[in-house]
Formats: structure tokens, C-alpha cells, sequence
């Protein structure tokens, strides 16, 4: 029997992520048993075509398997590939080449697949039925904060405060736009709740409520959301394949690279400077113009334009 295990590290986002490939890995590889060692291992205890997730640390639970001559290890690191650090590959494409496999369709067009969810966490649906019913079943979920902690205020040598400079942090600096997205969707969508997810230590979006239930929760919530705006964070990735009315807001990241093709993407315009996706670069001087919250949430009657 073939067996792989997959050690993968990272955030949340880029955890889910490697759900939308995992199918394509194990029958171009031909394993009968896939396996992982994860921080967000019960992302891929949710995953149909995983055997079974490992929280890091716990060799004693996966050191068979490593020892295992009919299992392949594998440890890749798609952010090292050379094409997606020049910004020349979709994210899961560098997966692909380093997994030595290919994406017989368009990257884009892969979506995460958490299709276990309810299986392997029955409460988590009796949580969200809870919270959809207080809320009518009529609501909408926002994100607009990348799971960081408010940044410090920059200052100058002289100690007074300055605006933040770089691109990553521009939706923080354009809090207020996130307030003006939730007016428009409430416009748009008379009496709803718009849901913020945020950490509980993340700035609070006037007209929106903060919840505390486990993350993916929000996979069955995004479910039923009359329509979901977001950043390329979390959200996108736990929301992606289940509702069809997203909008993914996007900085200095591009949809080419880290988004998917069946949602909305709008991009920030003017980006200036744009350097490579490589850490140890620093931060980004780029100059961005971040969309406009009518560019954001579109009202029947305004249509979009193409």
C-alpha cells in the first residue's frame, strides 16, 4: 500500500489552500493513503482525501509512517519556488512542480475542498444554525484585517506619528473604507447582520458584530451569506467553492498568484514598485490605491462595470 506524508507549514490561508490540490497529488502518485503533519491539522482532517492530520511535534503519532519504506515524506516549500517568487506562477502551480506533479486545468480554477467538515465536526453545525438563526438567515460576512495584531503607530526620529508606508498594511490604514463597504451592504441588503471576522484584538467595523466560534465554522456560515467581501486572507480561502457572490479585495497580492477564478477579485490599482514575493526582501515600498467601496459593493441598480 503507497503512502505520502506531507509536512506543511504556514498560515491558515495557505493551509486550506493545499486542500484544492491534494486530489490531483494522490492520484498522480498513486497513493492509496495520504497523510499530514500540520498547525491547522483539522483543515485536512476535513478534507475527504485525507487519511488522517497530525499536529506538529507528536512524532510518536507519525514516526511510522516516516520510517515507513513504502511511504513517501514530503516537505516542499512552494514559497521557495523560483517561479512564484517572480511572481510568474499561481501558488498552487509552485506546489504542483514541487510535488512533481502537473494541474491539468487552469490553477485558478482549483478551489478548496473541506467537504468533511460536518463529518469530523458535528457541533460545528449545531454553532452555526445557532448563530444563523439569530440572525434570520439574513446575513453578510466581511473581513478586511489579515489575523495581525493592530499595528503600533509609526513615528518619526522626532517621536511624532506618520502615516504606515507600505503596501501590506494598506487596509489597516484604510480602516474607514471597510466602514463604508458595510453601510453599502447594508443598503444593498435591507436588515441584515454583517459578521466581521476579525481576532478579538483586530479593530471593530461600525454596523458589523464580531463572533467567537471556531474558524471553520465560517465554511458553513459563507455557505448560506447573501454575499461575502473580504481580503486575501482567511475568509477567502474558508468561503472559496461555497458561495458564489464574493468579492476579494486585493492590495499588493495578485489573484493570479495566491486568488481563485469563480470569485469576484477587484485589485487595487496604482501599484508602484512592486517587489518580488520574498521575505527576506523586507517590507514592500510599493504604493498602492486601494479600491473604493463603490467599486467594492455593487447595488443592482448600479450594475458593474466591465
Amino acid at each position: 500500500m503507497k503512502k505520502c506524508l506531507i509536512n506543511v507549514e504556514g498560515g491558515l490561508g495557505k493551509n486550506i489552500m493545499l486542500t484544492s490540490i491534494l486530489r490531483e497529488l494522490k492520484e498522480q502518485g498513486g497513493y492509496d493513503e495520504l497523510y499530514v503533519i500540520s498547525p491547522y491539522h483539522d483543515v485536512f482532517k476535513a478534507c475527504s482525501v485525507v487519511t488522517d492530520a497530525f499536529q506538529p511535534g507528536l512524532g510518536t503519532l507519525y514516526q511510522e509512517l516516516v520510517l515507513d519504506e513504502e511511504c513517501d515524506v514530503l516537505w516542499k516549500e512552494p514559497y521557495s519556488n523560483q517561479k512564484f517568487i517572480k511572481k510568474q506562477c499561481h501558488l498552487f502551480d509552485a506546489w504542483a512542480e514541487e510535488f512533481g506533479i502537473t494541474l491539468p486545468a487552469d490553477a485558478e480554477t482549483y478551489v478548496p475542498l473541506l467537504d468533511n467538515i460536518e463529518k469530523e465536526y458535528p457541533h460545528l453545525r449545531k454553532i452555526a444554525d445557532e448563530k444563523m438563526d439569530g440572525w434570520n438567515h439574513n446575513f453578510c460576512l466581511v473581513q478586511f484585517t489579515g489575523g495581525q495584531s493592530p499595528l503600533a503607530p509609526q513615528r518619526d526620529q522626532q517621536g511624532n506619528p506618520v502615516p504606515y508606508q507600505n503596501a501590506q498594511e494598506a487596509i489597516k490604514r484604510n480602516y474607514h473604507k471597510g466602514e463604508q463597504v458595510v453601510q453599502r451592504l447594508k443598503e444593498k441588503w435591507p436588515g441584515t447582520t454583517i459578521v466581521h471576522f476579525a481576532l478579538p484584538n483586530e479593530p471593530s467595523i461600525e454596523g458589523a458584530v464580531k463572533i467567537e466560534v471556531p474558524y471553520l465554522t465560517y465554511r458553513l456560515l459563507a455557505a448560506e451569506a447573501k454575499e461575502i467581501v473580504c481580503i486575501d486572507s482567511s475568509l477567502q480561502h474558508l468561503a472559496t467553492g461555497v458561495n458564489d457572490n464574493m468579492t476579494v479585495i486585493w492590495g499588493e497580492t495578485r489573484p493570479e498568484h495566491f486568488g481563485y477564478a469563480c470569485n469576484r477579485n477587484v485589485c487595487a490599482k496604482n501599484v508602484l514598485n512592486s517587489q518580488p514575493y520574498f521575505k527576506p526582501l523586507g517590507v514592500s515600498p510599493s504604493i498602492v490605491r486601494m479600491p473604493e467601496p463603490e467599486e467594492v459593493v455593487i447595488r443592482p441598480e448600479e450594475g458593474e462595470n466591465e
